[in-house]
């Protein structure tokens, strides 16, 4: 299995970067799952549309870190939005999931 994992997108310049390549990149190097860091997409923190763009231009998974709590409008996504994971080591009381599951469309499954 071959992961792609790009590391903090900084704004509004770096949601477009990803916008604009990341599928060709996926394509070239054969990635079969992607991770994004997108805590910094709104430069310190990230909003709801900001990871869904994120997604939709092709990440599998979106991880967040501290930066989050800045941006609190993040709040409302992060038990729905299914591609979203916030820090393990917040522990089970703070919103979202720190580990996520993703069923690949060959069948494997990432953790």
């Amino acid at each position: 299995m071959t992961v792609l994992a790009v590391g903090d997108v900084c704004g509004e310049i770096g949601i477009r970067c990803i916008e604009e390549n990341l599928r060709a990149v996926r394509k070239e190097f054969g990635a079969d799952f992607c991770v994004v860091n997108g805590e910094n997409a709104d430069v310190m923190g990230i909003k709801p549309a900001q990871a869904w763009r994120l997604y939709d231009a092709g990440a599998d998974i979106v991880s967040l870190g501290n930066h989050i709590w800045n941006r609190m409008q993040i709040m409302s996504e992060l038990d729905e939005a299914p591609f979203l994971v916030r820090p393990l080591n917040l522990g089970p009381y703070v919103p979202g999931r720190g580990v996520r599951v993703t069923e690949l469309a060959d069948g494997r499954r990432v953790r």
